[in-house]
C-alpha cells in the first residue's frame, strides 16, 4: 500500500502594520542657502584637485621643501642673535592663486586632512579649544579621552571675560599652537578675538562637539582637528595654506601640499 502523505497547512504571518512616516520638517532659507553653498564649494574643491594632480609635480614639491628648510636652518646659524632659536620649527605655507575668483565666498575655514601632521604629541604640540558654557561640563565629558595635542579648555565666557586687553590676547596667541572653537559660538569669536588671530593664521576653527553618539566619537573629532590643516574661502584669488613644519621630512611636506592644493 502507498505511504498516506500528511497535509499541514502553513498559516500566513499577520502583515506588519507600517505606521505613516511624518513629512520631515523643510530647512529654514538660511540652512538651505548653507547646503547649497557648501555643496558648490566641494565641486569647487574637487575641480581644484583634479588641476592639481595634473599640474603639480610632486618631485618639485619634495625639492622645493628641502631648499626651503636649508634656507631656513642657514639663516638661523649665520646670525648670532638667532643662536638660541635654532631648535625652534618654522611653519611651512603654501601659497597659490586661483585664476577665478570665488563666487561663493565662507567666512568658515575648512578641516584638510593631511597623512602627517605638524601638530603631534611628541613635538609637545599645544591646542586650545573653545565651548560653549558650562565649560566645566565639557572638561568633565573630556577627562578620559586620548587627546594628547588638546592642552586647554576655554569657555566662551571666561575668554571674553579674562581676555580683553590686547596683551592678554597676544599672551593667548603665543601659548598654544592651534586653536579650535565649538560650532555653537564660532560665529561670536572673530570680534572677540580681534584681528591679531587671523593676521597670524591662527583663527579658531569650528569642530561640532555636540551631538556625537559616545566619548570615543569625540575622541575621533578632536584628533582629527588637532591633525588638520585649514583653509578659508575667502572672496579674492590669493591664498595660503599651512603644510608642515621644518622637522618633517621633506617628502612628508611635498605630501601635504599636494593634499592642501587638492
Amino acid at each position: 500500500m502507498g505511504k498516506k502523505v500528511r497535509k499541514e497547512t502553513v498559516k500566513a504571518a499577520p502583515a506588519a502594520k507600517v505606521e505613516a512616516e511624518e513629512p520631515a520638517e523643510p530647512d529654514s532659507l538660511t540652512v538651505a542657502f548653507k547646503k547649497a553653498n557648501d555643496l558648490v564649494i566641494k565641486k569647487q574643491i574637487k575641480a581644484m584637485s583634479a588641476q592639481v594632480t595634473e599640474k603639480v609635480d610632486l618631485k618639485q614639491v619634495v625639492l622645493a621643501a628641502k631648499a626651503l628648510k636649508a634656507y631656513v636652518k642657514k639663516q638661523a646659524e649665520s646670525v648670532a642673535e638667532r643662536a638660541l632659536l635654532t631648535d625652534e620649527d618654522q611653519t611651512i605655507s603654501v601659497s597659490f592663486t586661483l585664476t577665478r575668483v570665488p563666487t561663493n565666498p565662507s567666512p568658515k575655514p575648512h578641516m584638510v586632512k593631511i597623512d602627517h601632521p605638524y601638530l603631534t604629541e611628541d613635538q609637545r604640540s599645544r591646542v586650545c579649544v573653545i565651548v560653549k558654557d558650562p565649560a566645566r561640563a565639557f572638561k568633565d565629558q573630556i577627562q578620559s579621552l586620548n587627546i594628547p595635542c588638546i592642552a586647554k579648555v576655554i569657555g566662551y565666557d571666561k575668554l571674553k571675560r579674562n581676555f580683553k586687553q590686547f596683551k592678554d590676547k597676544r599672551q593667548l596667541l603665543k601659548d598654544y599652537d592651534a586653536f579650535l572653537a565649538d560650532l555653537r559660538v564660532y560665529k561670536m569669536l572673530p570680534e572677540l578675538m580681534g584681528k591679531e588671530f587671523y593676521q597670524r593664521k591662527k583663527y579658531p576653527c569650528p569642530i561640532k562637539l555636540h551631538g556625537l553618539v559616545s566619548g570615543k566619537d569625540l575622541e575621533k573629532q578632536l584628533n582629527a582637528a588637532a591633525a588638520s590643516t585649514f583653509f578659508q574661502l575667502g572672496n579674492g584669488p590669493n591664498y595660503s595654506v599651512k603644510v608642515g613644519k621644518t622637522f618633517q621630512k621633506e617628502k612628508e611636506i611635498g605630501q601635504n601640499t599636494m593634499q592642501a592644493l587638492g
